[in-house]
């Protein structure tokens, strides 16, 4: 072979090994630790990594611990977004991380040294990407992060994390897109203590909460599907947080989604708030401000369709009444919009209680100090809609219309 020709070659080889390190890219396989992977990589590399059941480090507190700038985590699933009532599960050529030992949390992203417990953190981990995952089984949460600067969970799956699925805390900037999350004790879905967070187009069902917000500030869920979980959309109080309230909570826009069906019973842990919630809610908007609801299709829901509630109002004779914990902020429901959402069959079979009179597609119920002031209800169909109201005149509440 001449020699020229030789030469040619090594350089063409040289240039591909050359691009191919600049690209930063970890392949791992079965067998194989994804945590390795993250450990050998720097900052802005990519890691790709082929379908199988991962079992990482049983001693340690994570199954995956992401502390780096702007890695990238893909799993090469070929069905990553499958439904779980197919005729495998949906399990098949997915990328699995199992729990497994002492792990408690899935995957946890968050700056080094700051943990999943710690209430604050000196730094903040900017960027990561995680898409065709399946989280499953883990006892406290599947996928989390805390104190991360722009975020995008996409296609991914978590499958019966006892506490809650998808949970971005403390964060910023994320897209949270197309993912399925079912089987939490709490919360299949949970926006906390973050803000400019976009919600789109995730499967949240088969849990105490579907979807959940406090103490956030501009927060945007769409064309989302949330059914048979015992509520809804829960939007609440600072109280039913695990965060301190914010200095600005508002703008959470519910726009455009189906929320049906969200009569499971209620399977929370006995002394948790999520445990007084009642089956069969829409969405509960309680004690929070400033917020929009329009343009969802609701449906049958036995309790009520979609309730703006105070507070106080609403968890009285519960251990989390405002006598037995009084509220670290206004508890009263302020200034949220309800408007041009459909609604049918809600409220057509209340738990028992004493809060069955309110069955009903609409409910306006507050009697705080404040009374609430601002809220508007308008043009939600059919006309023929049920609704209760504590209004003096019984009226859903238009001062702000």
């Amino acid at each position: 072979m001449p020699v020229r020709f030789i030469l040619q070659i090594l350089a063409v080889a040289l240039l591909v090994t050359t691009v191919a390190a600049r690209a930063g890219i970890h392949r791992v396989y079965p067998g194989e630790s994804i945590q390795a992977a993250i450990d050998a990589a720097n900052p802005g590399d990519t890691i790709l990594v082929e379908p199988g059941d991962y079992y990482e480090d049983a001693a340690s507190l994570y199954g995956l611990r992401i502390t780096k700038d702007n890695l990238r985590l893909i799993g090469k699933s070929e069905n990553s977004h499958s439904h779980p009532s197919g005729t495998d599960g949906g399990m098949s050529n997915r990328v699995r991380l199992i729990a497994n030992g002492a792990q408690e949390t899935g995957i946890y992203v968050a700056p080094a040294g700051c943990e999943y417990k710690d209430s604050a953190c000196a730094d903040e981990l900017q960027g990561f990407y995680l898409r065709g995952f399946s989280v499953e089984g883990y006892p406290v949460n599947g996928i989390q992060t805390r104190w991360v600067n722009g975020f995008h969970f996409v296609r991914n799956a978590s499958v019966n994390n006892r506490n809650n699925g998808i949970y971005p805390t403390l964060s910023s900037n994320g897209l949270v897109r197309d993912n399925i999350s079912y089987g939490s004790l709490d919360t299949a879905m949970w926006v906390a203590g973050s803000e400019h967070i976009r919600v789109i187009g995730n499967e949240l069902f088969g849990s105490v909460i579907g979807f959940e917000i406090t103490v956030s500030n501009q927060i945007q869920v769409r064309h989302n599907k949330i059914y048979d979980n015992t509520v809804g959309v829960g939007l609440f109080h600072p109280n039913g947080a695990g965060n301190p309230p914010l200095p600005v909570m508002e703008n959470w826009i519910i726009e455009h989604n189906h929320i049906h069906d969200n009569n499971r019973p209620n399977r929370a842990p006995d002394g948790s708030f999520q445990a007084d919630l009642p089956p069969g809610a829409g969405v509960l908007l309680m004690g929070v401000s400033n917020h929009v609801v329009d343009k969802n299709r609701v449906a049958n829901n036995d309790f009520v369709g979609i309730g703006v509630l105070g507070w106080c109002s609403a968890t009285t004779g519960t251990d989390n009444s405002c006598d037995n914990r009084p509220p670290i902020s206004d508890p009263a429901a302020n200034n949220n919009q309800v408007s041009l959402n459909i609604l049918n069959g809600n409220g057509e079979s209340p738990p028992g209680g004493i809060f069955d009179f309110l069955a009903s597609d609409l409910v306006y119920f507050q009697f705080e100090v404040t009374d609430g002031a601002g809220n508007c209800f308008k043009n939600n169909k059919p006309e023929a809609l049920t609704f209760v109201s504590s209004t003096p005149g019984g009226e859903l509440p238009s001062d702000n219309c």
